[in-house]
């Protein structure tokens, strides 16, 4: 797992070689968030030397890395991947096949959509909250106990109320992402409204030196323009 294409091309191609070391049934299996159209490249690139690559981008994040349960999502030759499952096993606790390499790529795009559409939905809910003196414990409690109960709310919003950004996923990674998203969805003829406008949040969120913190420190740069900052 690289943090980006240009790491992952750098692996392939740059410095580290993969590619030009690559012979007959070797395989790389990346899995990194990155382009779909990287991972189409490398693909052929490895097939011109009679080896393998494979795209296993994860769902997860530390702790699920460390306890071995993340959601893989695996694109590529079904034959080569059989023979990589019990690495995939030891990593996760649910796998999920695609024939197509690229698939996965997409499918991992739309989950951290997903994500970065449900934290800037909670940062707004819990900002507003704050302002109008609804209070955070009250919205998270309420959201436990509802149709609208996710995991996710329940440890970003905690978090949020400590003032515990330390990141498990960067906000200059989701950034990435977005625009990952974001170009994924114009080369697909998908109007992505919502990403665009959440994108302009997190870019909101680099000149505030917010880059190297949790992705939910966004919730900053809501609470700057309200004045405002969420407390337990």
């Amino acid at each position: 797992m690289v943090p980006d294409s240009h790491a992952l091309n750098e692996i392939a191609m740059g410095d580290m070689r993969l590619l030009s070391g690559a012979t007959t049934n070797r395989v790389h299996i990346d899995m990194s968030t990155v382009s779909p159209l990287v991972i189409k490249q490398l693909e052929r690139a490895y097939l011109t030397k009679q080896a393998s690559f494979l795209h296993a981008p994860v769902l997860g994040s530390v702790p699920q890395a460390a306890e071995g349960s993340l959601l893989i999502f695996i694109g590529g030759d079904r034959s080569v991947t059989s023979r990589y499952e019990p690495i995939f096993h030891a990593l996760g606790r649910r796998i999920w096949y695609l024939e197509e390499i690229t698939k996965a790529s997409h499918l991992k795009l739309i989950y951290n959509l997903f994500i970065a559409s449900m934290i800037t939905a909670l940062s707004e809910g819990l900002v507003l909250g704050q302002k109008t003196g609804v209070p955070s414990s009250t919205i998270l409690e309420v959201l436990k106990e509802s149709a609208l109960g996710a995991p996710m709310y329940q440890t970003k919003g905690e978090a949020i109320q400590k003032r515990n950004f330390t990141p498990r996923f960067m906000v200059a990674h989701m950034l990435k992402d977005l625009n990952l998203i974001y170009d994924a969805a114009q080369s697909a003829g998908v109007p992505v409204s919502v990403v665009s406008t959440i994108r302009d949040l997190f870019v909101a969120a680099n000149p505030r030196g917010l880059q190297k913190e949790d992705y939910s420190a966004v919730v900053k740069v809501l609470e700057e323009a309200a004045q405002i900052e969420v407390k337990d």
